[in-house]
């Protein structure tokens, strides 16, 4: 029964991985970089929306929310690309190749997310991981911004906050086994290079956050 339960699980992923291709792939004619510009895109105007820059927009929102609302779109992009490079990772493991992503060059994916030595950790693949990381962070970003008063909002907060920070480790180890390790090293995985940099946003954002909550400036002024 538990292995039938497993099945079924495995399908009903395959089946939103697949609705994703169909989505950010068979809808648009960018070519095999397509998704990556859409989620770059998305993942840079959360990081605009969150910085300096996005006081100018003039959002009839509090600094604070504004800055949530930054964090939101950011994650938002980077659970996207996490789930693209699932796609990817699911691909090659099938078939051996994958027409998603170059597999030849310095800027590909084959290599990174192919290899079977690098491309998981205690068996469970890096964007299935981002993929899991990312929607409890997004989940927590979307609570701030629409209870920045809540009584749970500081705990919201500081969870979002340390359970970013494993993140970081793992981007530094990720980007060591693309430009050292791999077979054929140097190599640049992009979809993999957007999931680090919403990464690194979102600790970011939520360390300007923690430190704008501490100082006793949390949602208080108005842009």
């Amino acid at each position: 029964m538990g292995k039938l339960h497993g099945i079924k699980h495995n399908q009903d992923l395959d089946k939103v991985l697949t609705r994703l291709w169909q989505c950010c792939w068979g809808t648009n004619m960018l070519g095999e970089y397509g998704p990556l510009i859409i989620f770059s895109a998305i993942i840079i105007s959360g990081i605009v929306i969150s910085s300096p820059l996005g006081k100018s927009m003039k959002f009839p929102l509090t600094d604070t929310r504004r800055m949530l609302l930054g964090l939101v779109i950011v994650e938002t992009g980077t659970l996207l690309a996490a789930m693209w490079t699932e796609v990817i990772h699911r691909e090659i493991a099938a078939t051996g190749g994958t027409n998603f992503c170059a597999a030849d060059g310095l800027v590909q994916c084959g290599s990174v997310i192919g290899d079977p030595k690098y491309s998981e950790f205690f068996g469970m693949s890096w964007g299935m991981i981002g993929m899991i990381s990312f929607s409890i962070l997004l989940y927590l970003a979307i609570c701030l911004f629409f209870g920045p008063r809540d009584k749970m909002a500081n705990v919201w907060l500081n969870m979002a906050f340390l359970l970013s920070l494993p993140g970081l480790i793992g981007v530094a180890w990720l980007v060591i086994v693309e430009l050292f390790l791999v077979d054929g090293a140097p190599h640049i995985c992009p979809y993999c290079t957007a999931v680090h940099v919403g990464m690194i946003a979102t600790v970011v954002i939520l360390y300007v956050l923690r430190n704008q909550n501490e100082e006793g400036k949390w949602d208080i002024s108005i842009n």
